[in-house]
């Protein structure tokens, strides 16, 4: 496979993943604020800009913090490049440049998705009903995730677009914990409790904690949950796991033997055998923040090893549409 084509697969899989946790958190957010207190809101739409690591640029634009302003800076500003319909559109063509190399339906799944959110007034959808408008987005890049799970074959372009979508995923929740634990846990009982459901509908895994843990809402039973289920599809293990098998394929042999595999095999052992009770007596978000900064080095790693030099590493990350944010 030629490099450009593996990286374009690797970026629409980060892409289709981007635009659908960045809909999921609005949605959430949205709900959240028809049954919060008043004065809460400005708390919760810089937590969700933080999230998404766009904070920064959003203060330095000076705008006012609120939901509609924070919602159109997500959905269709131009000057943020992390927009939802900047995230489609970038999957679109990253899937145009390899059409050849994925299924018709694939094809034709994304290029619907895209016509049927430039058709839209996203300015009028945010201001009247934005849940409608962030449920199909969720719906539709579900179904792209259907689509090419049932009509593509698993060679080296599905496991290059798993890759990418399986690390962002991973960083996405880890992001999640990384911006919420610190306030849930000061939030006291009442207030701890519909924090975490808010947590755990963020990453569509309510339902999910509720068959497995009943009543309780145990900070200790959520962290451990969305980083190390091992069988819930957007926990950080989960993610690594499927990357780390995505890794293996690509290199033809199960034994660690490029640096983007041993990196990723260290990371997802350490995840996989912690002991949360151990790591909540400590400090949680410094921990985060080592598994983000590990697989940030797995994505320049990956980037290094399979779609450019060193050299052409530094140069492409100057583009801030391609940061690994």
């Amino acid at each position: 496979m030629l490099a450009r084509h593996a990286e374009s697969l690797f970026w629409a899989g980060r892409h289709i993943e981007r635009a659908e946790s960045t809909a999921r958190l609005l949605d959430v957010t949205y709900h959240t604020h028809l049954e919060a207190m008043a004065g809460s809101e400005t708390a919760s739409w810089h937590d969700l800009l933080k999230i998404l690591h766009v904070d920064l640029a959003f203060s330095e634009s000076e705008r006012i913090l609120k939901a509609d302003v924070v919602s159109e800076f997500l959905v269709f500003d131009p000057s943020n490049p992390g927009t939802i319909r900047s995230n489609v559109t970038q999957a679109r063509e990253n899937l145009r440049a390899v059409r050849e190399l994925i299924s018709t339906e694939m094809w034709e799944a994304v290029n619907a998705f895209h016509l049927r959110l430039s058709a839209r007034d996203l300015s009028d959808d945010v201001r009247g009903e934005p849940h409608e408008l962030y449920a199909m987005v969720r719906t539709q890049c579900q179904a792209l995730a259907g689509v090419a799970s049932e009509t593509m074959p698993r060679d080296e372009c599905w496991n290059f677009l798993s890759l990418g979508w399986m690390l962002e995923r991973s960083v996405m929740t880890l992001r999640l914990l990384l911006v919420r634990y610190s306030q849930l846990v000061s939030a006291g009982a009442t207030g701890g409790f519909h924090h975490w459901v808010s947590t755990l509908k963020s990453a569509s895994g309510s339902e999910a904690f509720r068959r497995r843990y009943r009543a309780s809402m145990d900070p200790a039973d959520v962290v451990a949950f969305l980083l190390m289920a091992r069988d819930f599809p957007r926990s950080v293990l989960f993610g690594l796991q499927a990357a780390e098998k995505a890794l293996s394929w690509i290199d033809g042999t199960s034994s660690p033997n490029t640096r983007p595999q041993r990196l990723l095999g260290r990371l997802r052992a350490d995840v996989e055998f912690l002991d949360v009770r151990e790591l909540l007596s400590g400090d949680l978000s410094v921990y985060l923040d080592m598994v983000e900064h590990d697989i940030r080095q797995v994505a320049e790693s990956i980037e290094t090893t399979y779609f450019r030099s060193t050299d052409e590493t530094a140069l492409h990350v100057l583009d801030p549409t391609m940061v690994w944010r």
